[in-house]
């Protein structure tokens, strides 16, 4: 078996290695303050940038959707128009008379208005039992007053 052994030479040799090397230091605590406060003033600058680069790209998406909903608002108008124009349409006088000439209905042959007479109005709303609110309330209001007066007295020209 083999045994290694240390010589006296291999002894002599070690403190010679150990002068070589360099001397460490120590660094005054100022110059670490200064790069740890740079290290920080960078990180701060990059977050910040995100910071801005991430809100820019919100208020771009949220551009979008304001444009999205102000062509939706644009076209809800436009076909409100739309329908507005159709309704015109068919409530003009010549598009009902085609539509009731198509149902079979004939314009009258003459009319004749029929006035009754208010008692009359009122025992027929009282033998059914319906009287409206406005017949039967005996309040006169302040109108009724002036179109006395204003019958008596005339239109002045």
């Amino acid at each position: 078996m083999a045994v290694a052994l240390r010589t006296d030479v291999a002894r002599r040799a070690r403190p010679q290695e150990v002068s070589e090397r360099p001397e460490l230091a120590l660094v005054p605590a100022a110059q670490r303050r200064t790069v740890g406060r740079v290290i920080t003033a960078v990180i701060l600058f990059f977050g910040l940038m995100f910071a801005v680069v991430a809100l820019r790209a919100y208020m771009a998406q949220e551009q979008m959707r304001l444009d999205e909903l102000n062509r939706d608002i644009m076209r809800a108008r436009a076909h409100y128009d739309e329908l507005r124009a159709e309704r015109a349409l068919l409530q003009s006088p010549s598009v009902l008379l085609e539509k009731a000439r198509s149902f079979g209905m004939v314009p009258a042959v003459g009319m004749k208005v029929v006035e009754i007479p208010a008692d009359v109005a009122a025992e027929v709303a009282a033998s059914v039992g319906k009287i409206d609110e406005d017949i039967a309330s005996t309040q006169e209001s302040k109108l009724d007053d002036f179109g006395r007066i204003k019958r008596q007295v005339g239109p002045r020209r």
